[in-house]
């Protein structure tokens, strides 16, 4: 009977033990403003605190993904396996969600060639009546801010290489920055998406990369390494199905030009 006694004080006490770990942990969590779900995103970031996420730190963003206003993959540094593994955390509420943002198909600006020196009104709609705007590839953003002025919600800027970038986190999904694009630049997403073509590029010129450092010319290589076959060229710009594609990047490391990027 005595044997019984020690091993039930034995288990109670190590029940006790377990009970005073979670709670402490707990308590440390609560301390620092993080609930348990955020802390295991905040351990899957890189803790860089590097602020490309549109974030002060890394616990800021972590609080963000918890609640679903941003995606891993609004984190620059993070690793491929670790986005998914918070993908994978948070499942049920990413596959419910169905939220469209605007996203920009061109990363030229600084990186595409000028054919002639505008000094007129800054306006996208204006540029584009003299022979198609400025820049030497005519499907190229203007970066005259058409859209971000017709954006209520400043998720549009003009980024530093003189194109526009959406906001991902502040964007609603209105589309009013649609019809303001003369070159058809701007087009819906799915918030959720973690992987674009950042190029509308349709025309065939083989010298498009003398036009355009960031150009597609339509060497393939995406469409060759993609283990799922979820990219296809339409119009002459690749096009990736993303209820195929798999988040692998290996089109993003494969393309010459850095035509499709992380997002």
């Amino acid at each position: 009977m005595t044997t019984l006694y020690t091993i039930l004080l034995i288990i109670g006490l190590l029940l006790v033990s377990v009970g005073i770990v979670i709670l402490s942990s707990y308590i440390a969590h609560k301390k620092r403003g993080l609930s348990l779900d955020q802390d295991y995103v905040r351990k899957l970031l890189p803790g860089v605190d590097c602020g490309m996420c549109g974030e002060k730190t890394c616990e800021m963003f972590a609080k963000k993904v918890t609640d679903g206003s941003k995606e891993p993959n609004s984190c620059k540094l993070i690793r491929p396996e670790s986005a998914q593994k918070i993908k994978e955390h948070f499942k049920p509420t990413y596959d419910q969600s169905s939220k469209v943002v605007a996203f920009v198909k061109c990363k030229g600006g600084c990186k595409a060639v000028d054919r002639y020196n505008y000094t007129g009104a800054r306006s996208c709609a204006i540029e584009e009546t003299l022979h198609s705007g400025p820049k030497a590839c005519k499907y190229a953003c203007l970066g005259c801010g058409d859209c971000m002025k017709a954006c209520k919600y400043g998720a549009i800027k003009i980024n530093k290489r003189g194109t526009a970038e959406v906001v991902r986190s502040r964007c609603t999904g209105c589309g009013a920055c649609i019809g303001t694009c003369p070159n058809n630049l701007i087009e819906m997403k799915p918030l959720e998406l973690s992987v674009g073509v950042v190029c509308n590029n349709q025309s065939a010129d083989p010298a498009i990369n003398k036009k355009c450092e960031v150009g597609c010319f339509h060497c393939g290589k995406c469409i060759g390494i993609c283990p799922v076959n979820a990219i296809k060229i339409v119009d002459n710009v690749p096009v990736i199905d993303h209820t195929k594609c798999i988040e692998c990047y290996k089109c993003v490391g494969v393309c010459p030009a850095h035509v499709i990027s992380r997002l």
